[in-house]
């Protein structure tokens, strides 16, 4: 049996660590190349461009552990499977499920290894890659601050969005480049009011005060406009604190599970917005249920590997592209979801409960076969 199992792991390792490598560079390229080659093109200096593309790397490779085990079993096992390695293997009386303890074991130990990387090495990795991009915007002089936005209700209806192009500065409590779009209360999607402030400071108290700007209505044939240095529109008012702001855009990659865990009861207190709370408790829970869909990937892809016909490596990558499209979709939907309609553990832990669920049923259909 310890044969059989080194077989097997031969098998996986390889394509795994092709599978990372891959879809680690796929995301990089997507998401990260085009910042870093204009930080070099425009004179960054090359120490701290290579530092940072590094530092963007541990956060990905947490996502994509789970895609190359994927891959890594669906190539294995089809292989094994294309050269009757497996019917040997049977008829030999090996049942399928003493042949899925090597996956199990190496898939178990990448899950841990993934939950240890995403409780030291990412937070530390992402809040230094925020420490060198912003040091590389100062020298370079740039202004790339990070707009958002944010809706706003009133008895269940859409009141006003308010987007801030130009940043925040957490220590002073203030908001840059303001616009704030409030709609007719009749319900209708069309603003009867748009304001432009150049700044926003919280007073300490209950409310922020907006600085240099102007205000329009589109009440009468044309509508007024107003200039305003410094003054409070409680009408058109930014309903959030700044504590809910900062919930709204907390990194969950800089933080452990407990520092998230404790920033999430801080907010609770503070008085952040519930549905927000709820959608960090999905993101705190996801911090261990990602790096566990490498478990649920390589129980899943070895009994869809086996196939009775043989079957080209192109096959297996565009099947497996196919899973991790379906999850990652039905995960990010459940993160929404989590915001009120089911709860945030559920929330987090569902794409791998019905990962699981079907890895047992191809398994055992698999058995029978």
């Amino acid at each position: 049996m310890r044969l059989l199992d080194r077989l097997i792991l031969r098998e996986l390792l390889p394509p795994l660590l092709f599978g990372v490598s891959l879809f680690t560079a796929l995301v990089f390229a997507g998401g990260y190349v085009f910042m870093i080659t204009e930080y070099a093109v425009k004179g960054a200096p090359l120490r701290l461009v290579i530092e940072l593309a590094l530092l963007y790397l541990p956060q990905i490779a947490v996502r994509t552990l789970p895609m190359g085990m994927l891959l890594a079993t669906l190539l294995g096992f089809g292989r094994l499977s294309s050269d009757w390695e497996i019917t040997a293997a049977r008829a030999a009386g090996v049942s399928l499920r003493r042949m899925m303890m090597p996956v199990f074991w190496l898939s178990l130990l990448v899950s841990l290894a993934a939950i240890g990387f995403n409780e030291t090495l990412v937070p530390w990795a992402t809040a230094r890659a925020a420490e060198i991009r912003k040091s590389i915007l100062e020298q370079l002089r740039l202004t790339e601050q990070e707009a958002f936005g944010f809706p706003q209700f009133r008895d269940g209806r859409l009141d006003s969005y308010v987007i801030v192009a130009g940043g925040r500065d957490p220590q002073t409590q203030e908001l840059y480049q303001l616009t704030l779009l409030k709609y007719r209360a009749d319900g209708a999607r069309e603003p009867e009011v748009v304001l432009y402030a150049q700044r926003a400071q919280w007073d300490g108290e209950a409310q922020w005060t907006l600085y240099n700007g102007w205000w329009r209505t589109a009440d009468g044939q044309y509508g007024s406009f107003v200039v305003f240095r410094a003054e409070p529109r409680l009408n058109l008012a930014i309903r959030r604190t700044p504590v809910q702001i900062e919930a709204l855009l907390t990194n969950v990659d800089e933080r452990s599970f407990r520092q998230l865990r404790e920033q999430i009861e801080f907010f609770r207190r503070e008085g952040a917005d519930e549905a927000q709370l709820r959608q960090l408790t999905v993101e705190l829970y996801n911090k261990i249920n990602v790096p566990l869909a490498s478990l649920v990937f390589a129980l899943l892809g070895a009994p869809l590997g086996i196939r009775p016909q043989r079957s080209s490596p192109a096959s297996g990558f565009a099947l497996s592209v196919a899973i991790i499209f379906a999850y990652w979709v039905m995960a990010r939907y459940l993160v929404i979801l989590g915001r009120g309609a089911i709860d945030p553990l559920l929330a987090s832990s569902l794409p791998n409960l019905i990962g699981i669920a079907l890895a047992v049923w191809f398994i055992h259909r698999k058995e029978r076969a």
